[in-house]
């Protein structure tokens, strides 16, 4: 579970332009994407049978958007909602506001 409010999650500069990084928020591993100077964020542990999505295969979806693709089963999650692109999985990954506050970036439940 996630309490409500902002929660640290690494130092901009510490997170590889373009790679995914796996971060804990309380008890719940995240998936962070960083994209120059935006990032995203969604529940790290895949909907379908919980595998690491910061171990998938980043790629861009049809509308040119990034998706993570699971490395266990090959579901498909947009990075910018948590939706389900492609199955087996049927339900969406929670996903995460996400702001940069004074060099740090910071995640909230949406």
């Amino acid at each position: 579970m996630v309490s409500d409010g902002w929660h640290y999650v690494a130092e901009l500069m510490d997170l590889e332009d373009g790679a995914m990084t796996a971060r804990m928020v309380g008890t719940i591993p995240v998936l962070i994407h960083r994209d120059g100077q935006r990032i995203r964020a969604i529940a790290d542990e895949c909907s379908h049978q919980a595998g690491p999505l910061h171990d998938g295969e980043l790629k861009e979806c049809a509308d040119g958007a990034p998706c993570v693709v699971c490395p266990w089963h090959g579901s498909t999650f947009a990075l910018s909602d948590g939706a389900v692109v492609h199955g087996p999985a049927t339900s969406p990954q929670p996903h995460f506001d996400t702001r940069i506050h004074d060099g740090a970036v910071e995640v909230r439940l949406a």
